[in-house]
């Protein structure tokens, strides 16, 4: 069975950066089996497009030949692409990152390392790794937009950031549940 990772812009800007290195999964989710050595298809939010007579056009994803992601990166279905412009306006159809296909993947994430720890243990270099960015000698941090707002300390902004994407009793911060921590390595290259 093949894992996917479902990012917003902001994380798959910090994966494709390097700055985004670890990932934080609750110990009972289906990516929380991932081995060392697994690649996990990272799935982002696109336009299925398509080229017409020269022109670009916005189409259903079963006659696209290629998706449009957020930071105009066009990713063709045989792997290969290229960087235009962004879409900036609201008028395209947006499909969610849990229904894309998977030939839309432009990277996966090489499993290097997995270990088992209370959320609440992370540390200040773990949450620069899992793509936090430290302000002003690290009296601030921040997120990768679309994620809003700064924070005073680490652990606030990730404790911000994991609730975000985590509300439900027993998964949040509060709570401290068992996590597994996968060490991640961007692989690029067609993940279809």
């Amino acid at each position: 069975m093949a894992l996917s990772v479902i990012v917003d812009p902001g994380m798959a800007g910090a994966l494709l950066s390097g700055r985004k290195t670890q990932m934080r999964v609750l110990a009972d989710s289906a990516l929380a089996q991932a081995e060392p050595g697994a690649i996990l298809r990272v799935r982002e939010a696109c336009i299925a497009a398509r080229e017409k007579a020269g022109q670009e056009y916005a189409t259903a994803l079963n006659r696209a030949d290629y998706v449009i992601f957020p930071d105009g990166w066009r990713q063709m279905r045989d792997g290969s692409g290229w960087q235009g412009a962004r879409k900036a306006d609201g008028e395209h159809q947006w499909v969610p990152a849990i229904q894309a296909p998977y030939w839309a993947c432009r990277m996966g994430l090489l499993v290097e390392g997995r270990r088992a720890e209370p959320l609440r243990q992370i540390r200040r270099r773990d949450i620069r790794a899992e793509g936090a960015v430290p302000l002003l000698g690290g009296l601030l941090w921040r997120w990768p937009k679309p994620i809003p707002g700064l924070h005073l300390g680490a652990r606030r902004a990730f404790a911000r950031y994991w609730d975000l994407n985590h509300p439900a009793p027993g998964a949040r911060w509060e709570d401290d549940p068992e996590v597994i921590v996968l060490d991640v390595r961007l692989v690029a290259g067609p993940m279809g």
